[in-house]
């Protein structure tokens, strides 16, 4: 097995943690495989491949002769690299129509290998160091978060790339993304490490099928403590009673050896009780999230033969659009064509210049939940424009339910969290209080696959009026009841 990665007893704890990321984790992961690795955010997905890069000290052994290679890992601002001077960093001998090549399977002109890096797009820039980190056929690439900047053709035009090679790992939230390519799955989950042949989906089936045995198995140890329990509190009262019921002092000497003796047996009692409270785990309990929706009293907007015009020219081809109460609208299409800058001109953020005929009915209260704003704003920022006691514990109740343990909510500095748990604040924020209409810039970037869900189940059920852009295929499938693509 040349090149495998064999993983024997690695146990890994930060320092300003008591609870290890992993414990005793034995895993064979074969050099050829096309690898998923999953699991809720915070769970240790980064550091994983922190660790197999040997960035990390940690315990127990990792035997591979691979040349472990991280992405993205882009170049310094001040270094003002050309394209073909970023493919060429770690693979000198690479030849011009190699990397033609590859730019035609990634769908990206030939001619940009001419351009500065840093004047191409995010999604070019991400398929520019994928085709990097397999030029190099030696190395064994780490592949962390790739479709953050990438559009839906985008990710399908990165899904088919992957699929075409082999031997990698790949970080994703994005189950459409990794169904395209991957054929063994490794997920972190509560209490252990699962690894699996097949993709998302098979991984999903798998899951239920395991989450439903432990739940069998969790619902008989729940009985079981119940009974221990009354049995405890039975010993104890019976103590209590026989140690007052008499005044004799040789009764009551008896009556202290019987209490002795049933203290002993509420402590063997409680000891039973958490043993088998410890054997309750891995399955991930999601609460339902609350949304409290109000639907707008009209129409929330009208577009015939709209565009936004810059240097006078169309954005994008003219669109058409009603959106009533209830609606929940997307807006699609490739980056660059103007769906961010759609969401400003709806938002009255920018005056723009327009064509056609339009009207906006922005109801009182908005949900609104921006890229932008992201860049602007922390845990420690947000907590502080909370004025009452009552939104604070509103809000720190939605982050519990999106999986952040309440032990991180006193540090307001956040900056052990990982993206996704960022990125959970200013959902739970967009969540807070009530709301007549949801504009949702990007929600699903960095948020793993069960929050994902839980989102799902809940607009599902609360019907809000919403306004969207998102790449994640699978979210919006599931929730969108409107769809409208620009096209530049």
């Amino acid at each position: 097995m040349r090149g495998n990665i064999l993983i024997k007893n690695m146990t890994f704890t930060y320092i300003s943690m008591i609870k290890p990321i992993f414990k005793d984790v034995n895993l064979n992961i074969n050099e050829n495989w096309k690898l998923g690795l999953i699991g809720r955010n915070g769970r240790g997905k980064t550091t994983f491949l922190k660790i197999l890069l040997n960035e990390l000290e940690y315990k127990g052994t990792i035997q591979s002769t691979l040349e472990f290679k991280y992405f993205p890992l882009y170049p310094d601002r001040d270094e003002d690299l050309t394209a073909i001077e970023v493919l060429q960093r770690h693979n000198s001998n690479v030849e011009i129509w190699q990397m033609e090549r590859e730019l035609t399977y990634m769908d990206l002109p030939h001619d940009m290998l001419h351009k500065k890096f840093n004047v191409l797009s995010g999604g070019e820039q991400t398929k520019l160091l994928l085709i990097e980190l397999f030029l190099n056929e030696n190395s064994f690439p780490l592949i962390d978060e790739p479709t953050n900047n990438l559009d839906l053709h985008g990710r399908q035009v990165v899904g088919q790339y992957l699929n075409s090679k082999k031997g990698y790992i790949v970080i994703s939230h994005d189950e459409s993304f990794l169904n395209q390519f991957v054929d063994h799955i490794l997920s972190i989950n509560k209490e252990s490490i699962d690894l699996i042949t097949g993709n998302i989906d098979t991984w999903k089936y798998e899951k239920e099928n395991a989450d439903l045995l432990s739940e069998e198995k969790n619902s008989k140890l729940r009985a079981e403590i119940n009974r221990l329990n009354d049995v405890s509190r039975q010993v104890n009262s019976w103590g209590i009673k026989k140690e007052n019921s008499t005044k004799d002092a040789a009764e009551r000497r008896v009556a202290a050896k019987q209490m002795k003796r049933a203290k002993a047996i509420k402590k063997r009692t409680v000891e039973m009780v958490e043993e088998k409270r410890a054997l309750i785990n891995n399955v991930e309990n999601d609460s339902d999230l609350k949304m409290i929706v109000e639907q707008p009293r009209k129409q929330v907007m009208f577009f015939r033969d709209f565009s936004i015009l810059r240097n006078g020219h169309p954005l994008f081809e003219p669109i058409n659009i009603d959106v009533y109460p209830t609606d929940r609208f997307f807006i699609e299409g490739k980056n660059g064509v103007g769906k961010s800058t759609l969401l400003h001109f709806i938002l009255g953020k920018e005056q723009l210049e327009t064509m056609g005929n339009y009207t906006i009915n922005l109801p009182e209260h908005l949900s609104i939940l921006s890229q932008k704003r992201q860049e602007d704003v922390d845990y420690s920022s947000l907590i502080d424009q909370l004025t009452t006691r009552e939104e604070k514990e509103e809000f720190w109740h939605l982050l519990h339910q999106l999986g952040i343990h309440r032990s991180s909510f006193s540090d307001k500095s956040s900056k052990n969290w990982s993206s996704g748990e960022q990125k959970k604040v200013f959902l739970a924020n967009a969540l807070l209080g009530k709301n007549e209409l949801y504009i949702w810039d990007e929600v699903t970037n960095y948020l793993d696959m069960m929050v994902i869900q839980q989102l799902i189940d809940s607009i599902t059920y609360y019907r809000p009026t919403m306004i969207g852009v998102d790449h994640n295929e699978y979210f919006v499938d599931a929730i969108a009841t409107k769809k409208i693509e620009l096209i530049s």
